[in-house]
């Protein structure tokens, strides 16, 4: 069966990411598809849509998304707009009698409360929702999960990572995306993957220098509900982008430098004759790297499988829903002086908005 695509938002990660020779953006994957056809695009502006249209061949290109579902009657729509955006696509687009899947981009919306409503919405109309976590479908973070669950670093104690400058400055759009919703949400959403359920999270949020009115530092530190402990820390107060992430265990580390893993083995080194003492240390082991492939081709094709009923989402809106919990409980600390927030959280709402009526965020001059 040849499904339809409609992408919305003909952007960025819509179809001009391009970071290898791999599809690095949702067009280029549907291309990469025998089951798939791209018909339709949609765009607030002009000019990225005539790109986008010229590019790919696509004649079906509309401002308003709700005409293109009337007209177009898509089979799958990837929405990968701004996350403000996100919910009422989502919520009409799983209405519309034609779709039967719905890719979304990450952060999946702006509150908890907004993804219940995408949830909702998608279940009430059988609809499959995809969030587009794309690392849960990296060879190389896939290798990382099953050295852990094989045991290579023993008992997993501490989660730890840090991004720093991952937004192009002054670039880029940050209304609503400070590194809490725009980068962030890919570490809590693998903290969750390896960490599994989290038990409390207690952060800060801080708009230090950036004019817009959103934090520029965040930090928090985390206990799952199975005693492993977390920490991460980041900012857009850097010229230079930085990031990694590790899984400490008793006997080994499992490094992501950045998108590659590393392992760090325990090794007995130096001896103490006298007091009878072995120190051990930390030596890098060699592993057999995985096959690159294309994460957002990988998303499709299991999209696709479970359209016909062959396995389950890795990344649905329960794994989005997760993540967003997790920024929001760091803003919900920030507002409460800085204490633990204990998950699932009560108040679903959007905190950003609370945090600038509070006056930790506000627009400044450049």
């Amino acid at each position: 069966m040849n499904r339809r695509v409609a992408l919305i938002g003909t952007g960025r990660v819509g179809y001009q990411f391009t970071f290898s020779d791999l599809a690095d953006n949702h067009a280029e994957a549907i291309l990469a598809s025998d089951d798939l056809q791209l018909v339709a695009g949609v765009n607030r502006g002009r000019e990225k849509l005539d790109a986008f249209g010229q590019r790919f061949g696509v004649d079906a290109l509309f401002h308003d998304y709700r005409q293109m579902l009337d007209r177009v009657k898509p089979d799958i729509v990837i929405v990968a707009t701004h996350p403000e955006l996100h919910c009422d696509m989502v919520v009409e687009c799983a209405s519309a009698p034609s779709v039967r899947a719905i890719i979304c981009e990450k952060p999946m919306a702006l509150s908890v409360e907004e993804c219940d409503r995408m949830i909702d919405a998608c279940e009430r109309h059988q609809v499959l929702l995809q969030v587009n976590h794309n690392r849960r479908w990296h060879p190389e973070w896939q290798l990382a999960g099953r050295l852990l669950s094989e045991g290579a670093i023993g008992e997993l104690n501490h989660i730890t990572c840090h991004m720093d400058g991952c937004k192009p400055d002054p670039a880029w759009r940050s209304q609503n995306e400070g590194p809490l919703l725009h980068d962030y949400t890919h570490y809590f959403d693998l903290m969750d993957l390896y960490g599994g359920p989290l038990s409390w999270l207690c952060g800060m949020a801080e708009q230090r220098r950036r004019p817009w009115a959103m934090e520029d530092f965040a930090a928090a530190f985390m206990k799952f509900d199975n005693g492993v402990s977390g920490t991460i820390c980041g900012a857009e107060l850097t010229v230079y982008t930085d990031l990694a992430f590790e899984l400490r265990g008793t006997t080994g580390v499992l490094r992501m430098l950045p998108e590659t893993v590393h392992l760090w083995a325990a090794q007995k080194g130096n001896y103490e004759p006298d007091s009878g003492f072995q120190w051990s240390g930390l030596q890098p082991q060699s592993l057999e790297r995985p096959a690159p492939s294309s994460t957002y081709v990988t998303a499709l094709d299991e999209l696709v499988a479970a359209l016909d009923g062959h396995g389950r989402l890795r990344s649905d809106g329960a794994v989005g829903r997760r993540s967003l919990e997790m920024v929001t409980a760091v803003y919900q600390s920030q507002l409460a002086d800085n204490r633990p927030i204990s998950l699932p959280l009560t108040d679903r709402s959007n905190t950003i908005v609370a945090l600038r009526e509070a006056g930790w965020f506000t627009e400044r001059q450049t």
